[in-house]
């Protein structure tokens, strides 16, 4: 039997989850709101890093992103605090897509999957 184990648990989700290996990060979202979108991955990313490093993970580990912008046109000012970030040596699979966000003044959402 695999062991499951629930990081930063809330009312409705885990912010992560450890299974058969993998660790699969929730979508994420920026609490500093208004910011710009670049702010608001730069608070998400970090989030991330959080998240992963306790699941015994990290970015250089992440196998697959979706990203979700709430105006595509924000997919340039994104990827420039994305792109600071990621490690250029292991880039994951990644989907970038324009959606409505719960909040009018969330720009950005990402999940990730790594391995652990």
């Amino acid at each position: 039997m695999s062991t499951i184990i629930r990081h930063a648990g809330s009312k409705i989700l885990s912010g992560a989850v450890e299974a058969n290996g993998m660790v699969y990060v929730a979508g994420t979202v920026a609490d500093r709101l208004p910011a710009t979108v670049r702010a608001q991955t730069e608070e998400i990313l970090a989030k991330i890093d959080a998240l992963l490093a306790a699941a015994g993970s990290s970015k250089s580990k992440i196998v697959s992103a979706q990203i979700w912008v709430a105006d595509i046109r924000l997919r340039d000012e994104m990827n420039e605090a994305w792109l600071a970030w990621v490690d250029p040596h292991n880039l994951p699979a990644r989907a970038c897509v324009q959606a409505a966000l719960a909040n009018p003044q969330m720009l950005v959402e990402i999940a990730v999957t790594a391995v652990k």
